[in-house]
């Protein structure tokens, strides 16, 4: 049986959710022989089939508020009231005017902001702050062009943040420069986006042929 690593990453449509040991199923107990740990699955009295996932996705359209959300290793506590601050800004907009994947991309941004060793987001307006990063994605994943979905224009995403159009568009892009962000970013695109990106499912064989994995995978699950 392979070893059970101490931490297990979850993906949850393309978002990272870190399970814990604590958050182990009720059948996982550590057991130690001589110096080495070894976690092995044992018989309890709750069947297996009826231990369902609780963590939120953004395919369940939930708009979970973010203190609720589990983050491994854990936001760091000088930052993390602001981070939840400026979560439940982003929350509200994508709610009121977006829809739940923005949500989710915009704390994985948001995270990325709170974990810098020198985190900006101790310094400047909650607000402020989370509409940049709604501009942010926003710019990459085409959401002010009128014939994306979702759509909404700059001053009506500006407003549900409580800031100037002028003053969100600068906070954007000054967080776009500092990730590097651009067109068909795994990191930060939405899923209409990737799937908009053919020249990103060309991968290049050991023969050095080019072919086209996204086309070959559905082909192989066709009828």
């Amino acid at each position: 049986m392979p070893r059970l690593k101490k931490t297990d990453t979850a993906i949850q449509s393309g978002l990272p959710f870190e399970v814990m040991p604590d958050d182990l199923s009720p059948s996982a107990k550590t057991v130690t022989r001589g110096r080495k740990k070894k976690t092995v699955l044992v018989e309890t009295d709750v069947p297996q089939e009826n231990v369902t996932e609780t963590a939120p996705s953004p395919a369940e359209d939930v708009f979970t508020p973010v203190k609720d959300i589990p983050y491994s290793p854990r936001i760091p506590v000088a930052v993390q009231t602001r981070f939840e601050e400026i979560g439940e800004i982003i929350r509200t907009a994508c709610k009121e005017g977006i829809d739940v994947e923005y949500y989710y991309l915009g704390l994985v941004l948001l995270e990325k902001l709170a974990r810098k060793r020198q985190s900006p987001l101790l310094a400047g307006r909650a607000p402020v702050w989370a509409a940049g990063v709604l501009f942010a994605l926003g710019r990459i994943n085409l959401l002010f062009e009128k014939s994306s979905k979702p759509f909404i224009s700059q001053d009506d995403l500006a407003a549900l943040c409580g800031v100037k159009k002028t003053t969100a568009a600068e906070k954007g892009k000054q967080i776009r420069n500092l990730f590097q962000m651009g067109y068909w970013d795994n990191r930060f695109s939405t899923r209409s986006m990737q799937e908009s990106n053919h020249v990103g499912g060309f991968v290049i064989t050991k023969k050095g042929l080019i072919v086209n994995f996204r086309a070959l995978h559905s082909r192989r699950n066709s009828p």
